[in-house]
């Protein structure tokens, strides 16, 4: 094993251990740390299912360039409460890859990228929101007929804050681990754990739309 790959290794497992937070990323982080394609756009829709919360919502992805993306997503989150109802859900993310497994001049042990993101959402009697930034590490896997499987790991460090009568604002750490598999050159299908406060499993499916 290479030192990077030990160093992501040790990585993942130091979040393990220490990362609890109060609520965790409503929509996860669904994106290996490769980028889509210049010009090239998905839209899809997804689902998690958490301790905290059920969400539904729709993402919208964009390759501006051949190492950067930016998505916005959209959508409702149920919180696990008494008689809660769904609530609006926004979120977006950038994302910019600083290894290319596949670059021909220099061959990297695996694709990483760093990104930005948050999240708010408004529920019955506080809000919540989020910033915060990833770094995430993945793989991909070609089989004979061409498609691929994308193992990746995620590690996020954010700021929660909650506000209500009152604010309080929380340094938090979580996990992502999941996989994206290329149905068609013009599909994927996702599925991912979150290790969090908030432990849930995200699916979801995703088209080219341009």
């Amino acid at each position: 094993m290479t030192p990077m790959k030990i160093c992501f290794v040790s990585m993942v497992i130091l979040f393990l251990t220490f990362s609890y937070s109060f609520g965790g990323i409503l929509t996860g982080t669904l994106n290996p740390a490769s980028t889509c394609g210049y010009g090239v756009g998905f839209l899809g829709g997804y689902a998690g299912l958490g301790d905290d919360a059920t969400t539904l919502f729709g993402m919208l992805s964009y390759g501006f360039s051949d190492y950067t993306e930016g998505r916005l997503k959209l959508g409702f989150s149920d919180p696990d409460e008494g008689n809660a109802n769904p609530r609006f859900l926004i979120g977006a993310d950038f994302k910019y890859q600083v290894m290319d497994y596949n670059n021909k001049s220099g061959r990297q042990p695996f694709d990483m990228a760093i990104a930005g993101f948050f999240e708010y959402v408004d529920y019955n009697g506080y809000s919540y929101l989020q910033l915060g930034g990833n770094i995430i590490g993945s793989i991909p896997y070609r089989f004979s007929s061409g498609q691929r499987l994308i193992p990746y790991a995620a590690l996020n460090l954010r700021l929660d804050r909650v506000s209500n009568h009152y604010s309080h604002s929380d340094f938090e750490g979580g996990v992502n681990l999941g996989a994206k598999y290329e149905l068609t050159q013009e599909m994927n299908i996702y599925g991912e754990l979150q290790i969090d406060d908030n432990t849930a499993f995200f699916t979801g499916l995703e088209f080219r739309v341009f």
